[in-house]
Protein backbone atom coordinates (compact mmCIF):
# COMPACT_ATOMS: atom_id res chain seq x y z
CA UNK A 1 0.00 0.00 0.00
CA UNK A 2 1.35 3.27 -0.98
CA UNK A 3 1.14 6.60 0.64
CA UNK A 4 0.65 8.79 -2.21
CA UNK A 5 2.45 11.73 0.00
CA UNK A 6 5.38 10.35 0.85
CA UNK A 7 5.38 9.34 -3.06
CA UNK A 8 4.88 13.10 -3.95
CA UNK A 9 7.76 14.62 -1.66
CA UNK A 10 10.19 11.76 -2.76
CA UNK A 11 9.09 12.18 -6.80
CA UNK A 12 9.86 16.26 -6.30
CA UNK A 13 13.31 15.76 -5.13
CA UNK A 14 13.72 13.30 -7.86
CA UNK A 15 12.74 16.37 -10.12
CA UNK A 16 15.38 18.51 -8.39
CA UNK A 17 17.82 15.48 -8.90
CA UNK A 18 17.69 14.96 -12.04
CA UNK A 19 18.41 19.08 -12.91
CA UNK A 20 21.47 18.52 -10.13
CA UNK A 21 23.24 16.04 -12.09
CA UNK A 22 22.07 17.59 -15.27
CA UNK A 23 24.56 20.23 -14.54
CA UNK A 24 27.03 17.38 -14.78
CA UNK A 25 27.22 17.76 -18.65
CA UNK A 26 27.57 21.47 -18.65
CA UNK A 27 30.33 23.36 -20.45
CA UNK A 28 32.57 25.33 -18.04
CA UNK A 29 31.95 26.45 -14.53
CA UNK A 30 29.67 24.85 -13.05
CA UNK A 31 30.47 21.40 -14.34
CA UNK A 32 30.06 19.55 -11.44
CA UNK A 33 33.03 16.71 -12.68
CA UNK A 34 35.45 19.55 -13.61
CA UNK A 35 34.49 21.89 -10.29
CA UNK A 36 32.62 21.93 -7.14
CA UNK A 37 29.51 23.85 -7.32
CA UNK A 38 29.84 24.95 -3.94
CA UNK A 39 33.26 26.60 -4.66
CA UNK A 40 31.68 30.38 -4.23
CA UNK A 41 34.15 32.81 -5.73
CA UNK A 42 34.10 31.13 -9.00
CA UNK A 43 30.56 29.52 -9.28
CA UNK A 44 27.63 30.80 -11.03
CA UNK A 45 24.41 32.38 -9.01
CA UNK A 46 22.33 30.35 -11.03
CA UNK A 47 24.46 26.75 -10.28
CA UNK A 48 24.68 28.02 -6.83
CA UNK A 49 21.06 27.78 -6.24
CA UNK A 50 20.24 24.64 -7.91
CA UNK A 51 23.14 23.05 -5.92
CA UNK A 52 21.29 24.43 -2.56
CA UNK A 53 18.09 22.93 -3.90
CA UNK A 54 20.05 19.84 -4.65
CA UNK A 55 21.29 19.38 -1.44
CA UNK A 56 17.67 18.16 -0.17
CA UNK A 57 17.65 15.20 -2.18
CA UNK A 58 19.93 13.01 -0.19
CA UNK A 59 18.43 13.79 3.28
CA UNK A 60 15.19 13.37 1.86
CA UNK A 61 15.76 9.98 0.29
CA UNK A 62 16.64 9.03 3.69
CA UNK A 63 14.48 10.08 6.11
CA UNK A 64 11.68 8.73 3.43
CA UNK A 65 13.09 5.69 3.54
CA UNK A 66 13.05 5.75 6.92
CA UNK A 67 9.42 6.07 7.29
CA UNK A 68 8.59 4.12 4.46
CA UNK A 69 10.63 1.33 5.96
CA UNK A 70 8.59 1.34 9.34
CA UNK A 71 5.00 1.52 7.53
CA UNK A 72 6.30 -1.37 5.47
CA UNK A 73 7.70 -3.54 8.32
CA UNK A 74 4.70 -2.66 10.54
CA UNK A 75 2.85 -4.85 7.78
CA UNK A 76 4.60 -7.63 8.39
CA UNK A 77 5.80 -9.84 11.47
CA UNK A 78 8.32 -8.90 12.91
CA UNK A 79 11.14 -11.29 11.12
CA UNK A 80 9.86 -11.34 8.00
CA UNK A 81 10.12 -7.69 7.93
CA UNK A 82 13.62 -7.52 9.23
CA UNK A 83 14.73 -10.39 6.72
CA UNK A 84 13.18 -8.05 3.86
CA UNK A 85 14.76 -5.27 4.78
CA UNK A 86 18.10 -7.01 5.04
CA UNK A 87 17.69 -7.97 1.41
CA UNK A 88 16.91 -4.61 0.24
CA UNK A 89 19.86 -3.22 1.83
CA UNK A 90 22.19 -5.87 0.33
CA UNK A 91 20.17 -4.84 -3.10
CA UNK A 92 20.93 -1.32 -3.34
CA UNK A 93 24.45 -2.09 -1.98
CA UNK A 94 25.13 -4.36 -4.99
CA UNK A 95 23.22 -1.60 -7.24
CA UNK A 96 25.69 0.70 -6.17
CA UNK A 97 29.01 -1.27 -7.34
CA UNK A 98 27.29 -2.25 -10.54
CA UNK A 99 24.70 -0.25 -12.46
CA UNK A 100 25.25 3.17 -10.49
CA UNK A 101 28.66 3.13 -11.07
CA UNK A 102 28.83 1.81 -14.59
CA UNK A 103 25.56 4.30 -15.56
CA UNK A 104 28.63 7.36 -14.11
CA UNK A 105 31.23 5.63 -16.09
CA UNK A 106 30.00 3.98 -18.57
CA UNK A 107 33.20 1.49 -18.19
CA UNK A 108 33.00 -1.05 -15.39
CA UNK A 109 37.05 -1.01 -15.65
CA UNK A 110 36.96 2.24 -14.62
CA UNK A 111 39.88 2.69 -11.81
CA UNK A 112 37.73 4.71 -9.30
CA UNK A 113 34.49 3.28 -7.69
CA UNK A 114 32.34 5.69 -5.67
CA UNK A 115 30.29 4.41 -2.45
CA UNK A 116 27.61 6.96 -2.78
CA UNK A 117 23.96 7.56 -1.86
CA UNK A 118 22.39 4.45 -2.85
CA UNK A 119 25.66 2.71 -0.99
CA UNK A 120 24.53 4.25 2.27
CA UNK A 121 21.47 3.69 1.67
CA UNK A 122 22.16 0.16 1.52
CA UNK A 123 23.97 -0.03 4.98
CA UNK A 124 21.20 1.97 6.65
CA UNK A 125 18.53 -0.25 5.42
CA UNK A 126 20.71 -3.08 7.33
CA UNK A 127 21.01 -1.32 10.08
CA UNK A 128 17.23 -0.96 10.16
CA UNK A 129 17.16 -4.54 10.14
CA UNK A 130 18.68 -4.67 12.75
CA UNK A 131 16.81 -2.58 15.05
CA UNK A 132 13.11 -3.74 13.65
CA UNK A 133 12.49 -5.08 17.08
CA UNK A 134 13.70 -2.60 19.06
CA UNK A 135 11.03 -0.30 21.16
CA UNK A 136 10.52 2.28 18.69
CA UNK A 137 11.67 5.21 20.54
CA UNK A 138 14.94 3.33 21.66
CA UNK A 139 15.78 3.27 17.73
CA UNK A 140 14.87 7.04 17.24
CA UNK A 141 17.27 7.91 20.56
CA UNK A 142 19.89 6.65 18.44
CA UNK A 143 19.05 8.49 15.51
CA UNK A 144 19.54 11.10 17.19
CA UNK A 145 22.70 10.79 18.77
CA UNK A 146 24.04 9.84 15.67
CA UNK A 147 23.17 12.73 13.64
CA UNK A 148 23.68 15.12 16.84
CA UNK A 149 26.97 13.88 17.83
CA UNK A 150 29.22 12.59 15.49
CA UNK A 151 30.65 16.06 14.48
CA UNK A 152 32.37 15.83 17.80
CA UNK A 153 34.72 13.66 15.88
CA UNK A 154 35.39 15.88 13.18
CA UNK A 155 39.27 16.22 13.65
CA UNK A 156 39.80 12.52 14.55
CA UNK A 157 41.84 11.04 11.64
CA UNK A 158 44.02 8.14 11.39
CA UNK A 159 47.47 6.73 9.34
CA UNK A 160 46.47 6.41 5.84
CA UNK A 161 46.73 2.31 4.93
CA UNK A 162 45.77 1.42 8.07
CA UNK A 163 42.40 -0.44 9.06
CA UNK A 164 40.98 2.18 11.18
CA UNK A 165 41.79 4.53 8.33
CA UNK A 166 39.54 2.31 5.78
CA UNK A 167 36.59 1.99 8.64
CA UNK A 168 36.22 5.88 9.68
CA UNK A 169 36.50 6.54 6.08
CA UNK A 170 33.28 4.56 5.64
CA UNK A 171 31.80 5.66 9.04
CA UNK A 172 32.53 9.45 9.05
CA UNK A 173 35.39 11.05 6.83
CA UNK A 174 35.15 11.11 3.13
CA UNK A 175 38.43 9.76 1.35
CA UNK A 176 39.94 8.12 -1.77
CA UNK A 177 40.87 4.44 -0.51
CA UNK A 178 43.37 1.93 -2.37
CA UNK A 179 41.59 -1.15 -2.86
CA UNK A 180 44.54 -3.35 -4.84
CA UNK A 181 45.06 -4.43 -8.97
CA UNK A 182 44.82 -0.75 -9.83
CA UNK A 183 41.16 0.21 -8.25
CA UNK A 184 40.06 2.78 -6.14
CA UNK A 185 36.94 3.49 -3.90
CA UNK A 186 35.83 6.97 -3.05
CA UNK A 187 33.55 6.96 0.29
CA UNK A 188 31.40 10.07 -0.90
CA UNK A 189 28.67 9.41 1.68
CA UNK A 190 30.22 8.37 4.84
CA UNK A 191 27.27 6.40 6.82
CA UNK A 192 26.51 7.54 10.61
CA UNK A 193 24.67 10.43 9.89
CA UNK A 194 22.88 8.65 6.98
CA UNK A 195 22.04 5.52 9.35
CA UNK A 196 21.27 8.22 12.14
CA UNK A 197 18.50 10.21 9.68
CA UNK A 198 16.82 6.84 8.07
CA UNK A 199 16.59 5.38 12.26
CA UNK A 200 14.80 9.29 12.88
CA UNK A 201 12.29 8.20 9.78
CA UNK A 202 11.74 4.66 11.42
CA UNK A 203 10.84 6.69 14.58
CA UNK A 204 8.97 8.63 13.11
CA UNK A 205 6.57 6.27 11.04
CA UNK A 206 4.60 5.37 13.52
CA UNK A 207 3.41 9.66 13.20
CA UNK A 208 1.85 8.89 9.96
CA UNK A 209 -0.61 6.71 10.88
CA UNK A 210 -2.21 9.40 13.33
CA UNK A 211 -4.98 11.86 12.67
CA UNK A 212 -2.64 14.96 14.54
CA UNK A 213 0.78 13.86 13.85
CA UNK A 214 3.38 16.84 15.08
CA UNK A 215 5.21 16.38 11.76
CA UNK A 216 5.12 20.65 11.16
CA UNK A 217 5.85 21.22 14.76
CA UNK A 218 8.72 18.82 14.91
CA UNK A 219 9.96 19.88 11.33
CA UNK A 220 9.55 24.19 12.53
CA UNK A 221 11.73 23.10 15.42
CA UNK A 222 14.57 21.23 13.53
CA UNK A 223 15.03 24.16 11.68
CA UNK A 224 15.20 26.43 13.97
CA UNK A 225 17.98 24.07 15.20
CA UNK A 226 19.18 24.96 11.90
CA UNK A 227 19.19 28.74 11.96
CA UNK A 228 20.35 28.81 15.85
CA UNK A 229 23.41 27.09 15.49
CA UNK A 230 24.35 28.33 11.62
CA UNK A 231 24.02 31.80 12.85
CA UNK A 232 26.54 31.13 16.11
CA UNK A 233 28.83 28.87 14.34
CA UNK A 234 28.40 26.92 17.64
CA UNK A 235 28.49 23.01 16.73
CA UNK A 236 27.10 20.76 14.40
CA UNK A 237 29.26 22.00 10.56
CA UNK A 238 33.10 22.11 9.89
CA UNK A 239 31.93 24.72 7.41
CA UNK A 240 31.54 28.13 9.34
CA UNK A 241 29.29 30.57 8.48
CA UNK A 242 31.35 33.89 7.40
CA UNK A 243 29.74 37.19 6.88
CA UNK A 244 30.98 39.17 3.94
CA UNK A 245 30.74 39.50 0.52
CA UNK A 246 29.32 36.31 -0.06
CA UNK A 247 27.72 35.66 3.19
CA UNK A 248 24.14 34.74 2.49
CA UNK A 249 25.50 31.87 0.12
CA UNK A 250 28.31 31.06 2.70
CA UNK A 251 24.99 30.35 5.09
CA UNK A 252 23.82 27.88 3.17
CA UNK A 253 27.31 26.36 2.08
CA UNK A 254 26.62 23.68 4.47
CA UNK A 255 28.75 20.35 4.70
CA UNK A 256 27.30 17.67 2.49
CA UNK A 257 30.07 14.93 2.77
CA UNK A 258 29.55 13.61 5.42
CA UNK A 259 26.35 15.19 5.77
CA UNK A 260 26.53 17.41 8.94
CA UNK A 261 23.96 17.94 12.03
CA UNK A 262 23.29 21.16 10.08
CA UNK A 263 23.20 19.92 6.80
CA UNK A 264 20.62 17.39 7.89
CA UNK A 265 18.70 19.99 10.06
CA UNK A 266 18.45 22.49 7.37
CA UNK A 267 16.95 19.88 4.91
CA UNK A 268 14.94 17.94 7.12
CA UNK A 269 13.09 20.42 9.17
CA UNK A 270 11.43 21.25 5.60
CA UNK A 271 10.55 18.16 4.82
CA UNK A 272 9.10 17.21 7.99
CA UNK A 273 6.69 20.41 7.18
CA UNK A 274 6.60 19.77 3.97
CA UNK A 275 5.23 16.17 5.06
CA UNK A 276 2.72 17.79 8.20
CA UNK A 277 0.88 20.24 5.75
CA UNK A 278 0.97 18.43 2.50
CA UNK A 279 -0.70 15.23 3.74
CA UNK A 280 -3.55 14.48 1.02
CA UNK A 281 -1.89 16.36 -1.69
CA UNK A 282 -1.82 14.42 -5.13
CA UNK A 283 0.32 14.95 -8.39
CA UNK A 284 0.27 12.38 -9.88
CA UNK A 285 2.87 12.26 -12.27
CA UNK A 286 5.08 13.49 -9.80
CA UNK A 287 4.02 10.75 -7.63
CA UNK A 288 5.26 8.38 -10.79
CA UNK A 289 8.48 9.04 -10.37
CA UNK A 290 8.39 8.70 -6.15
CA UNK A 291 6.85 5.12 -6.62
CA UNK A 292 9.72 4.16 -9.45
CA UNK A 293 12.31 5.82 -7.64
CA UNK A 294 15.03 3.06 -7.91
CA UNK A 295 14.33 3.03 -11.86
CA UNK A 296 14.13 6.26 -11.61
CA UNK A 297 17.30 7.10 -10.62
CA UNK A 298 19.59 4.96 -12.55
CA UNK A 299 17.90 5.31 -15.54
CA UNK A 300 18.25 8.86 -15.64
CA UNK A 301 21.76 8.52 -15.13
CA UNK A 302 22.02 6.55 -18.39
CA UNK A 303 19.95 8.92 -20.24
CA UNK A 304 21.94 11.92 -19.14
CA UNK A 305 25.29 10.51 -20.17
CA UNK A 306 23.99 8.70 -23.08
CA UNK A 307 23.22 11.87 -24.09
CA UNK A 308 26.36 13.87 -23.60
CA UNK A 309 28.35 11.54 -25.84
CA UNK A 310 25.28 11.46 -28.40
CA UNK A 311 26.62 15.11 -28.16
CA UNK A 312 30.08 14.41 -28.25
CA UNK A 313 30.02 11.87 -31.17
CA UNK A 314 27.54 14.23 -33.46
CA UNK A 315 30.39 17.09 -33.10
CA UNK A 316 32.93 14.88 -34.22
CA UNK A 317 34.48 14.57 -30.72
CA UNK A 318 36.64 11.69 -29.46
CA UNK A 319 35.21 9.53 -26.78
CA UNK A 320 38.23 8.51 -23.88
CA UNK A 321 36.85 5.76 -21.76
CA UNK A 322 40.17 4.17 -21.02
CA UNK A 323 41.66 7.79 -20.02
CA UNK A 324 38.44 9.78 -18.59
CA UNK A 325 35.85 10.20 -16.41
CA UNK A 326 32.85 8.75 -18.33
CA UNK A 327 34.24 9.52 -21.48
CA UNK A 328 32.93 12.92 -22.56
CA UNK A 329 35.42 15.14 -23.80
CA UNK A 330 36.17 18.33 -22.97
CA UNK A 331 34.13 21.69 -24.10
CA UNK A 332 31.84 19.17 -24.81
CA UNK A 333 28.30 20.61 -22.85
CA UNK A 334 25.51 23.01 -22.59
CA UNK A 335 25.50 26.82 -20.83
CA UNK A 336 23.83 26.77 -17.24
CA UNK A 337 20.53 28.34 -18.25
CA UNK A 338 19.74 25.59 -20.50
CA UNK A 339 20.30 23.16 -17.11
CA UNK A 340 17.01 23.30 -15.73
CA UNK A 341 15.22 22.80 -19.52
CA UNK A 342 17.26 19.70 -20.03
CA UNK A 343 16.32 17.68 -16.73
CA UNK A 344 12.57 18.45 -16.87
CA UNK A 345 12.95 17.16 -20.48
CA UNK A 346 14.89 14.46 -19.20
CA UNK A 347 12.07 13.36 -16.52
CA UNK A 348 9.61 13.88 -19.46
CA UNK A 349 11.65 11.27 -21.58
CA UNK A 350 11.74 8.95 -18.75
CA UNK A 351 7.82 9.20 -17.26
CA UNK A 352 6.52 6.79 -20.07
CA UNK A 353 9.39 4.10 -19.28
CA UNK A 354 8.88 4.71 -15.07
CA UNK A 355 4.75 3.79 -15.96
CA UNK A 356 5.79 0.77 -17.89
CA UNK A 357 8.02 -0.10 -15.20
CA UNK A 358 5.63 0.45 -12.10
CA UNK A 359 3.67 -3.13 -12.62
CA UNK A 360 7.03 -5.21 -13.01
CA UNK A 361 8.72 -3.34 -10.15
CA UNK A 362 10.98 -6.05 -7.89
CA UNK A 363 9.89 -5.99 -4.38
CA UNK A 364 13.24 -5.10 -2.96
CA UNK A 365 13.74 -1.66 -4.85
Amino acid sequence: MREPSLDLLRGLVMLIMIIDHTQEYQAGPGRGVMTDPMTLAVTPWSVYVLRVLSHFCAPVFTLLMGISAYLSANRKPAGEAARHLFARGLVLLALEFTMVNWAWTFNPLWHRYFFQVIGALGVAMVCLAAVAQWPRRAAGAAGVALLAGHNLFDAVRFEAGTAAHSLWSFLHQKNVLEVGGGFELRTTYPVIPVVGLALCGWAMGDWWSRKEAPMVRVGLWVTAVFLVLRVTNAYGDPSAFVMGEDGFRSFFNVTKYPMSLQYVCMTAGPALVFLGVGRGWRWGVVEQFGRTAMFFYISHLVLLHGAALGAAAAMGKPLDFAGKYGGVPDGVGFPVWATAPLGLLAAAVLYPLCRWYEPRRWKYI
